[in-house]
């Protein structure tokens, strides 16, 4: 489905571009560093590149086929390079795959801001999300920027719930917030879900010695159906 993805992914959302007012600028001289995990087609590379600041940009993800479509997107940038390493966040040691990048030097003393959109509701288990969070936080000497989907609050979402006999499991075998939705753009493909609400976020956030520093919800028809957190170490 990489694709059918990344032509749904071409546009800035009001949520992304918004995350832009948080990105720190470096000290005069020094350029920029952003990780972001979960990256899929590389757009928020082109969103950084448009403030205009030298940049180093790190974008990590699990498919091939999108980090291909993301070299292919990023190829022009005007003020910053981007680099692409495949990693699967499910896995315990995904991290070490920065360390083969050639630009592994500029962000040995961590990332000025990290983020990561869209991909902790696809990780199943709280622990599992929980590991993920305190992993980003150990690469953040900023800001960390999450964000989740906020599907069971909007009613057509919620119709569109595939019973988890689909897969064979029951209700009693998962997690409260966690679904399964179908995919079709393109092609069907059976997605699962996790909605992770504001408590649960601040609970990561916790867990991970972060404080909210702010939180906002934007994007999809609604206009809120992502929340927003952005998180600061100490």
């Amino acid at each position: 489905v990489a694709p059918d993805f990344d032509q749904t992914r071409q546009g800035w959302t009001p949520g992304l571009t918004r995350l832009l007012e948080y990105v720190p600028r470096p000290p005069a001289g020094q350029q920029l560093t952003v990780l972001d995990v979960g990256c899929g087609n590389g757009r928020f590379a082109r969103m950084v590149d448009s403030l205009g600041r030298p940049f180093l940009y790190v974008g990590v993800d699990g498919s091939e086929k999108l980090l291909a479509l993301a070299q292919q997107n990023t190829a022009d940038l005007q003020h910053g390079a981007a680099y692409f390493c495949r990693g699967d966040l499910a896995e315990l040691g995904w991290m070490q795959a920065l360390d083969a990048l050639p630009a592994r030097d500029a962000f040995a003393n961590g990332f000025d801001f990290v983020l990561c959109t869209a991909t902790l509701q696809h990780l199943p288990g709280y622990d599992l999300r929980r590991r993920l969070v305190q992993e980003l936080s150990a690469l953040t000497n900023g800001v960390l920027a999450l964000s989740a989907w906020q599907f069971l609050s909007s009613a057509r979402f919620r119709t569109r719930q595939i019973p988890w006999s689909h897969i064979g499991l029951a209700a009693a075998d998962v997690e409260p917030g966690d679904a399964l939705l179908p995919w079709k753009q393109g092609q069907f493909a059976v997605r699962y879900v996790h909605q992770l609400d504001a408590d649960e976020l601040k609970q990561l956030a916790t867990e991970s010695r972060l404080h909210v520093a702010d939180q906002f919800r934007a994007d999809g028809k609604e206009g809120n159906l992502n929340l927003y957190m952005i998180l600061a170490c100490g």
